[in-house]
């Protein structure tokens, strides 16, 4: 069980139009329901649905984060817009929560910001959120499943957020930065994992870009690739994957380029 589904299940039901859960949270709901041994997990990745968003959730959410007595609120330099919540308070309540979303319509920036602000009227302490890809926010927007009360990303949706974040932190490893080894390889496993409950009769298209980023990680890992002893030990399912290049099949044949 992850650490304050229930309370965020219970507290954000009927608001499920506003969001989407992603990262291990989303992945673990789905392995679960397929009998896989998914990984622990106690973050939660909340994607704003922003052509959703309204006063009501706005409140609703920094309710949720007042009663949890979330202790470390993060903000960006220099503004009061917060958008990463850790060191809850009280028991029962998630570890951390980031928020991410795209650019509002209307907001004017400037430069490759990684940080937007989510409008609020008045509010002085404006949410804000890490911004996302426009065409990794319209995967998630496009692709949602609800689940036991939860709006989760679909498990083809979450493969292609992770193969892209495996991508984004293994050429931050090449070009010299602190990256966290365990954090490429809990991405690596868990696209293999996901890529277990894809129908195989269907296909997704995607924006050419997105499926060149995966098309760029699955070239990382071809058949003969030492890292499948370890992708498979850590899938939970050994005996349930098959062999590398049947897999690395239909991972290409499931998505398709829409341009």
């Amino acid at each position: 069980m992850i650490p304050g589904l229930e309370r965020f299940r219970e507290f954000f039901n009927g608001f499920e139009e506003h969001y989407a859960l992603i990262g291990g949270v989303a992945a673990m709901q789905w392995l679960e329901n397929a009998d896989m041994k998914p990984r622990a997990t106690k973050d939660f990745d909340i994607v704003l649905i922003i052509e959703n968003l309204d006063s009501r959730f706005l409140k609703r959410f920094w309710e949720f984060v007042k009663l949890g007595g979330y202790g470390n609120v993060q903000g960006s330099t220099g503004r009061r817009v917060y958008y990463r919540f850790t060191n809850p308070q009280r028991n029962g309540y998630p570890s951390m929560l980031e928020v991410f979303s795209r650019i509002p319509d209307g907001l004017g920036v400037s430069g490759a910001p990684a940080i937007v602000p989510i409008p609020a009227g008045d509010d002085a302490s404006s949410l804000s959120a890490i911004l996302m890809d426009d065409d990794y926010y319209a995967l998630v927007r496009e692709h949602r499943d609800s689940f036991q009360g939860l709006p989760l990303l679909s498990p083809a949706g979450l493969i292609l957020l992770k193969a892209k974040a495996w991508l984004d932190l293994y050429m931050r490893a090449r070009e010299g930065c602190h990256v966290d080894l365990g954090d490429i390889k809990k991405h690596r496993n868990d696209v293999f994992r996901l890529a277990l409950l894809l129908t195989q009769e269907r296909t997704l298209a995607v924006p050419e870009a997105v499926h060149r980023d995966l098309r760029e990680f699955l070239a990382n890992f071809p058949a003969n690739s030492p890292d499948w002893t370890g992708i498979r030990q850590s899938s939970g399912a050994a005996n349930r994957m098959p062999p590398p290049a049947e897999l690395l099949g239909i991972l290409m044949r499931h998505y398709v380029s829409a341009t």
